[in-house]
Parts: C-alpha cells; structure tokens; sequence
C-alpha cells in the first residue's frame, strides 16, 4: 500500500494512462450514458482527463467536473474546450471534501474513483460523500472493481495456464462486494448493475492463450492482434453481451469492472 503523496505523483507523469482499454472504456461510458436523462444535474467526481465525461455533458443539463490530478485536469480542459462544451464546470477537488456539493445534483458518476483511495474506511467516506451531494432520490452511477470479479477472470487463466492478472495493489484497493452492499444498504437502492463477462472473456482469457500482452498502460507490449480482437469483442458484447453471464464462485461478475445503478434513499 501506498500512501497519497504517492499516488497523486502517480497521477501527475504525463505518461500515465488510466485505462488502456479504450474498447471497455467504451462499454463503460455506454452503461452510463443509458441512465441519463436532458434535464439531469450532473456530477463527475474524478473526471480524469475527461475523456468520458464530454459524453455526458453532451446529454445532460449542466456538468460538475471534479479532479484532483493538476495533470489530468489540464488535459480535461484542453478536451472540453476542443469539444466547445458550455455546460461544463471544471474544477479542482478531493472525493474526501465535497461539502461545498450537498444537494445539489441528480446524478453522480465515479469511474474507477474509489478503488483509487486505498483504506476501505477512506472509500466509505468517499461513497458517504456523494451520497451527501444527491437530491432525494437521486442516481449515482457508480463503476468500480471489485475483488470477487478479479479472482473470477484470474482463476479461468489459471484453468488454461495464463499467469494472473497483476493487481496493482500499491495505487488500487478493489471492493469486496458483500461488504460494499453491507456498507451502502440504508444509503442507495441498488436499481441494477452491470458486468461485462462475454467482453472479459474474449479480451483477457481467448484472445490470450494463442497471443502475448504484456505490462500494462503505457508500457505495455501486445500483439497486433489485440487490435483487432478487442475491437471485435466489443460489437459482440453490445449485440449479445446482455443474454451471457458466466457463473462464477463469488459475487456477480467475471472481471474486475462492474457498474451499479444505485438510487439515493432519504
């Protein structure tokens, strides 16, 4: 484990890249973008580079754009500016401190936020405070990992002699799903969630027992294939992906992402 100052220099090199995978970025933004409405208040806490969020902003009335990387928040400046946005507000903040928010949005977004603050007692707290910042009833549209889904993925690769997908447990600490719904109970409604399973399946375990990927974000090293494949596993899942779920030991998905709708309570 790693303390912030770490983490945040992590987040400050230039040549650090959130999710590699612009395929299951994609399929993310997507699951998103189905639960939001025109007249809806938006909140994106830890927005990143933006690269999601202008997405939303384009469905949406008016859009809080919040991150705590100076690195990151340039470039989501840089992005909404391109995309000459005018119903976006970029600021700087901490998913710890958002009491200047109470009440004030009818939807919040974290995308592989919370997994970023490394106790689960500061990942409480982060989930507490976006409560805080919904109107009665409100959505929060909540992407995040979780252990149970890792292991999932990881134990199919033993099955076929892949090694494990690294975790990268100095600057992530993934949910455990019964204490995570434990924990949100008397806050949100869980409406729906959402796995991508047929996706993990082709990308992270198929397409692998006859091609290499190695490392991971900028310094990975994969074969051209991958290219290709990812791109096809995507269009599959988005036709098919919705009628197949794998079963798996723990939990509900195979992989470590998975999206929920939860519904403020109170």
């Amino acid at each position: 484990m790693s303390d912030r100052t770490t983490i945040d220099a992590y987040w400050e090199r230039p040549e650090t890249i959130s999710l590699l995978d612009k395929n299951l970025r994609a399929l993310e933004t997507g699951f998103v973008l189905e639960h939001l409405r025109p007249d809806d208040e938006l909140a994106d806490f830890g927005c990143g580079d933006g690269e999601s969020t202008v997405h939303y902003a384009a469905k949406v009335k008016t859009t809080l754009a919040l991150e705590h990387s100076n690195n990151l928040r340039r470039k989501a400046e840089k992005r909404f500016a391109e995309a000459e946005l005018q119903n976006v507000t970029l600021v700087a903040g901490d998913a710890l401190d958002l009491d200047q928010y109470e009440g004030r949005f009818d939807v919040a977004v974290t995308q592989r936020v919370v997994i970023n603050f490394m106790t689960w007692e500061q990942q409480q707290q982060v989930i507490q405070n976006v409560w805080k910042t919904l109107r009665p009833g409100g959505r929060y549209l909540m992407i995040e990992n979780t252990v149970e889904g890792f292991e999932a993925l990881n134990s199919v690769r033993r099955e076929v002699d892949l090694p494990d997908i690294p975790l990268h447990d100095w600057h992530n600490c993934f949910l455990h799903l019964d204490e995570f719904l434990a924990f949100i109970d008397d806050k949100f409604v869980v409406e729906s969630t959402r796995t991508f399973d047929l996706y993990y399946l082709l990308t992270r375990v198929f397409v692998n027992m006859f091609a290499s990927f190695e490392g991971y974000g900028a310094g990975a090293v994969h074969d051209d294939i991958f290219d290709v494949a990812d791109a096809a596993a995507k269009r599959l899942y988005e036709t098919i992906g919705d009628r197949i779920r794998i079963a798996v030991p723990e939990g509900e998905s195979f992989g470590p992402i998975q999206g929920f709708v939860l519904r403020r309570i109170g």
